[in-house]
């Protein structure tokens, strides 16, 4: 199924939608960037890579949960030190991570925190853990991401406010 889909035209993500449709158990889809920045400013930054492949938006029990996608659409199975090195870039400003590739090693399961994506199934063979981001560096990403919108949303910015549409 996934085999014959590529996530790359011309050195950007493309097809994203096939892998946003898939990981639904974290609520409501609110929206989604690709190539988006993974820091309000490059100077607050230091990681493995400075953009997502995809960054996304979803609503759950009154809380907006940023979530990014690292796409590595290879041959080759994706190994844990890779896994690593891209955990630690996202966990800083995202509260979910999912690594999506085409193999794994038989030992990238093993990291707790880090999801997985099998893009020749396009299925999550691991789910992600939620990654306490800092509070900033959140926001600041979720800053970006509003203010690419062509319109107005309210998207809460703090990881850990809820929204008031439950007592509205």
């Amino acid at each position: 199924m996934g085999d014959d889909i590529r996530f790359f035209r011309f050195s950007r993500t493309a097809n994203e939608r096939h892998i946003l449709d898939i990981i639904n158990n974290h609520g409501q889809y609110v929206l989604h960037a690709t190539e988006s920045v993974l820091a309000r400013r490059f100077m607050d930054w230091d990681g493995v890579c400075y953009l997502a492949d995809i960054l996304t938006i979803f609503r759950k029990n009154n809380r907006d949960y940023l979530i990014g996608i690292e796409i590595k659409d290879w041959k080759h199975k994706v190994h844990p030190k890779l896994c690593w090195e891209y955990l630690k870039t996202y966990r800083k400003s995202c509260e979910y991570f999912y690594l999506a590739a085409r193999k794994f090693s038989d030992t990238a399961p093993m990291i707790d925190e880090i999801g997985l994506i099998n893009l020749s199934t396009m299925k999550v063979v691991k789910p992600a853990q939620y990654l306490y981001p800092s509070r900033e560096l959140r926001a600041g990403v979720v800053k970006v991401m509003k203010a690419c919108l062509p319109f107005k949303r309210n998207i809460i910015e703090d990881p850990y406010q809820m929204s008031l549409d439950m007592w509205l």
